[in-house]
């Protein structure tokens, strides 16, 4: 029976934070996923086009960069591009209200939702995202007196920021401190998010971490640690384990029960996605709907994800998690917004549609306190035995929210090795 002093369950952003976290001189640390390809962080490469699943985006002020600065992972990357963008509100498509002088010259607006879309704007940094945690997003735009056209454009700066669409859902406090991270600047990563994750894994395995691509059956607290169950019936017994394979009813399938934290969690944030790789470079960066939950940016120039004069534009439909839509109509509507933003859809390279992407398995909820009700990291309730992914902690949202918990999980894990190997 192989011994560990720390088994991570799952090779994701999350697992790989906590991995790299926990390893060090004197640990004997392990990761197991069977697929090796990150989760939902991974790149696929297809005929010369790197495509994320879906479209991702690097908060440069958010807690992730930072826990990637403290690992000494520094994926490069560019800015959107956001100048010129447009906005599709009705019939109309017009200039996207996305800065003040957009805002002044826009035709999508009137002369007094200007006013009114430029004075919430110029409000951004004046909001406190950690007293909004027990109100809904829905809840705060009626605070904000936002109704009408400026509602519509708050709306699709919110969806664009947390990439959720059930505002009823959502607490207003991610809403809020996602748009204020927003507005301090996102970048696309050159080579995908694999990149992120590979680089996190040579982190890992240079301070003495192995992978183990079985798959996980079981984990049953023992006598001093845990006890897992592999494929084919393998057995590897840990001193701490970090479980982080993906949602929340993932990492319950492996306990002996459901986590009574774990109970009366938010609705996922979902979305279809049609990536395409073009041989040529659409002059539209960016088009957003303003009355309606879809998106299409050209992610490639900015990051280098496709070859010399080709582009990978991703184009997004954000689902609430009631909504059922079929795949032909669905992928229908993301082609039409692309022909809407200049993209000629047929003439693709290569295109593929994913029809429900899961984005967040668990969106913090007003009705749990928003972020700060979100399970923590010992929230399993066994010994020995910590949680970690983008639906735990109380530290933000997205990759965000899966690298700060990675990473506050290997060290409770690390930290309890060391304690244990002291009292020893």
């Amino acid at each position: 029976m192989e011994r560990f002093d720390v088994v991570v369950v799952g090779g994701g952003l999350a697992g790989w934070a906590a991995a790299a976290t926990a390893a060090g001189p004197g640990r004997r640390v392990g990761v197991v996923d069977p697929s090796g390809v990150g989760g939902r962080a991974a790149t696929d490469e297809v005929q010369g086009y790197l495509l994320n699943r879906g479209a991702h985006a690097l908060y440069e002020r958010g807690a992730g960069r930072a826990v990637l600065d403290r690992l000494g992972v520094h994926p490069t990357g560019n800015r959107p591009p956001l100048k010129g963008g447009l906005g599709r509100y009705g019939d109309r498509i017009g200039l996207l209200p996305s800065s003040a002088g957009a805002i002044l010259r826009t035709s999508l607006l009137s002369t007094r939702d200007r006013i009114r879309v430029g004075r919430l704007f110029a409000s951004i940094g004046r909001w406190r995202p950690a007293e909004l945690g027990g109100w809904s997003t829905e809840a705060w735009f009626d605070a904000l007196d936002l109704d009408g056209a400026p509602r519509d454009v708050a709306a699709t700066y919110i969806r664009l920021a947390t990439y959720a669409a059930d505002h009823h859902a959502l607490s207003a406090d991610v809403a809020a401190g996602q748009l204020q991270l927003a507005v301090g600047g996102v970048r696309y990563v050159d080579g995908g998010w694999a990149t992120i994750v590979d680089g996190l894994r040579s982190v890992a395995v240079r301070r003495g971490a192995t992978e183990d691509r079985s798959k996980v059956h079981r984990v049953v607290p023992v006598t001093g640690g845990v006890e897992l169950t592999l494929g084919d019936d393998v057995m590897v017994v840990a001193s701490e384990v970090v479980l982080a394979a993906g949602s929340p009813q993932a990492c319950a399938h492996l306990l002996p029960e459901v986590p009574a934290a774990w109970a009366d969690l938010g609705p996922s944030a979902d979305a279809s996605c049609l990536d395409v790789g073009l041989d040529h470079v659409p002059d539209t960066g960016v088009l957003l709907g303003i009355d309606r939950p879809l998106y299409a940016i050209r992610h490639t120039p900015a990051a280098a994800l496709a070859p010399p004069g080709s582009s990978v534009v991703h184009a997004l439909r954000y689902l609430r998690a009631d909504e059922r839509l079929d795949p032909a109509t669905s992928r229908a509507e993301l082609e039409d917004h692309l022909r809407a933003a200049g993209t000629d859809p047929s003439r693709a390279t290569v295109a593929r549609y994913l029809h429900r992407m899961i984005v967040v398995p668990a969106l913090a909820t007003p009705d749990r306190g928003g972020l700060g009700g979100r399970p923590r990291c010992d929230s399993a309730a066994l010994d020995h035995v910590q949680v970690a992914g983008d639906w735990v902690g109380p530290v933000g949202h997205l990759a965000d929210a899966a690298l700060a918990s990675g990473e506050a999980a290997g060290a409770i894990a690390a930290r309890r090795v060391d304690a244990a190997s002291r009292v020893g």
